[in-house]
């Protein structure tokens, strides 16, 4: 595995530390979660998320909770995915928000509505509340992610809905063509 660019390694680190700040701030840091504060309930999802609570569905192969010890977040090393070249996760949404930075190789996201774009090391991708969006690594490249799911507005869990098309993956659609036909057949 390579080490990342002294640049990537700076965008890294200024993510972390930003990342640190928030979660300190928002009160959702490992040491209020043990004095025993709540997680919110599904019924708090505002916006609500469609779709399902399941097993992470991807498109080829990635496995979580890898391990990256160049991300360290209160002494431990921040865990992530990875995807093999052609791997991404279903089209999906978090309620309270999700952020992720690519650690090594070549990553690939979507938002609905929008264009496919590629991330390269250092890059930060950020979906708020309910918006639905896939992620995953390029044709040709494996990509390695950091990512932590949030609780902006008291949302929170990950709702799972299709499968992104091959349209969608090369950048040839904005997520509409796989929505109207999830929605016609309920088919993933």
């Amino acid at each position: 595995m390579a080490l990342p660019s002294g640049r990537a390694l700076a965008y890294i680190t200024a993510w972390i530390i930003l990342a640190s700040v928030y979660l300190a701030a928002s009160g959702y840091a490992a040491g209020e979660a043990s004095a025993g504060m709540r997680a919110p309930s599904p019924a708090a999802q505002d916006p609500a998320c469609p779709g399902e609570q399941m097993a992470t569905p991807v498109t080829g192969v990635s496995e979580g909770g890898v391990v990256s010890p160049e991300a360290m977040f209160q002494g431990q090393p921040l865990t992530g995915r990875s995807f093999e070249p052609g791997a991404r996760s279903y089209w999906h949404c978090h309620g309270g928000g999700q952020y992720i930075v690519v650690i090594d190789g070549v990553g690939r996201v979507q938002q609905r509505g929008e264009r496919m774009r590629e991330l390269h090391v250092g890059d930060i991708e950020f979906a708020g509340p309910g918006v639905e969006h896939w992620h995953g690594a390029s044709p040709t490249e494996a990509a390695r992610y950091i990512n932590q799911g949030l609780s902006i507005g008291g949302g929170s869990g990950t709702y799972w809905l299709e499968e992104v098309t091959q349209d969608d993956y090369l950048g040839n659609d904005i997520g509409i063509a796989s929505r109207t036909r999830f929605l016609e057949t309920g088919q993933r």
